[in-house]
């Protein structure tokens, strides 16, 4: 009997038996899937799959970056802010009400940063965003001076010789090596290791850019010209002086030096290639020196009225350079002329040279234009006018080329065909010729006016 019993309460537990009576087995999310990261300016969106469950329950999203939770969310979007020129790291966590999880974790880039810096004639240098087209700060600059970047930072040298940061214009870096109360630098140039700059008094320093330091200085008269250096010398000349010096980076004594006859001054600084400088002078002579020991390895003289203003680059295997009223190809080995470009009006900024074409600036009878000529025979392909006489170098990034003028205007035109692009007013003069600081000096874009031109 009791056997008969023990089987019926077998059956009638088992009759009760069903699959709701069970612990129910809750299912994770699928596995999550990035499909999409992209940025417009510093803003980052990233997608992601819609993530499905077997169980069919509503999905929340946690998406972290640099392990800081960014955005709680139902969606497989999401958009955040961030900066330029970083590495991050990403972490979505997909979760169900009931406990289930998936994970991805990927790593990602943001854009870098293309700053466009140019000074007025108020002393005030411009940062413009050249992929969102803003205006990212301003600050006091010294009007004669020639900007040079360093990774993050773009110098300056008013109260001091100073890094600014070139995303937010916060001074980052700063030394002070002249004892003089007038506390201002200016021709300020870097060979990533020492920031080299003159004071106010003409006095060259070197200064050890991680200690801060200043390594040596060195006394000049009325010094005016912008810096070149190799690596081993900074060259200096000056529009009052008739030297060329070659300085030693580590002594700061002279390796050697040029002198001119008496007046015969250097409006420019040097163009540097392989082992020769080229530069012309306030009388019409051109030379090619060799940059070892200066001696002379050919000249050429184009007239005493006829002075060289324009910094000298190169295009292939000619140097173009100009005076007030004639651009010039001369060849680099022996300086014969290949061909020559004679203006309506006058030459008021170096040459820039770009996809094999020239862009220069010319001024006539109070107008200004932009023009652009071929490289291989100096023929005219077009010209932009622009508002009034400029004074600034032309540079070209991106096939554009960027000028300002002396009528408030910064203009960007299109390298190929002259058309423009857009055109910045700005509350004064632009007298300063731009440079462009890509990501953390990456790569920049210096004009020819610039001792950092190669």
């Amino acid at each position: 009997m009791k056997k008969i019993i023990s089987i019926l309460l077998i059956l009638i537990l088992l009759s009760c038996s069903n699959d709701e009576s069970l612990p129910h087995q809750n299912s994770n999310p699928e596995e999550i899937k990035l499909e999409k990261i992209s940025f417009e300016g510093k803003t980052v969106t990233i997608d992601w799959n819609t993530v499905l469950d077997a169980d069919d329950d509503l999905i929340h999203y946690s998406l972290y970056i640099n392990s800081i939770l960014v955005e709680k969310t139902t969606k497989s979007i999401s958009t955040s802010l961030l900066e330029y020129n970083n590495d991050y790291s990403g972490r979505i966590i997909a979760t169900d009400k009931n406990g289930g999880v998936s994970e991805l974790e990927f790593t990602f880039e943001s854009p870098k940063s293309k700053i466009l810096l140019f000074s007025d004639s108020s002393q005030n240098l411009i940062a413009y965003d050249l992929i969102t087209n803003k205006t990212l700060w301003e600050s006091n600059t010294s009007f004669i001076e020639a900007h040079t970047a360093y990774k993050d930072m773009i110098f300056s040298g008013v109260k001091g010789l100073n890094g600014i940061n070139i995303l937010t214009g916060e001074i980052e870096w700063t030394s002070s090596p002249s004892s003089t109360n007038y506390n201002e630098y200016r021709n300020i140039i870097t060979d990533n290791t020492n920031v080299y700059a003159f004071d106010a008094s003409s006095k060259l320093y070197c200064v050890n850019i991680e200690s801060k330091e200043k390594l040596w200085d060195r006394s000049f008269l009325n010094y005016y010209a912008t810096l070149s250096i190799d690596e081993t010398r900074v060259f200096v000349s000056s529009r009052n002086n008739d030297h060329l010096y070659a300085i030693n980076k580590v002594s700061g004594q002279t390796d050697w030096s040029l002198r001119l006859n008496a007046s015969y001054k250097f409006l420019t600084n040097p163009l540097i290639n392989n082992d020769h400088i080229y530069i012309g002078d306030y009388y019409g002579i051109f030379y090619a020196l060799n940059k070892n020991d200066g001696s002379k390895i050919w000249t050429v003289d184009m007239g005493r009225y006829n002075s060289f203003f324009a910094a000298p680059t190169i295009f292939e295997n000619t140097i173009i350079t100009g005076t007030y009223s004639t651009l010039y190809a001369l060849y680099e080995n022996n300086g014969n002329i290949k061909w020559t470009y004679k203006p309506e009006g006058t030459i008021e900024t170096s040459p820039f040279i770009h996809n094999n074409n020239i862009y220069i600036g010319l001024s006539k009878n109070g107008t200004a234009e932009l023009v652009c000529l071929n490289a291989e025979d100096g023929s005219f392909k077009w010209k932009y006018d622009l508002s009034s006489k400029t004074t600034t170098s032309p540079i070209v990034y991106e096939d554009i080329v960027y000028i300002g003028d002396w009528d408030n205007n910064f203009y960007a035109i299109n390298a190929t065909n002259g058309s423009l692009k857009w055109k910045l007013q700005t509350d004064n003069p632009i007298i300063k010729s731009p440079i462009i600081v890509i990501g953390n000096s990456n790569t920049v874009i210096y004009p020819s006016s610039h001792g950092l031109k190669n």
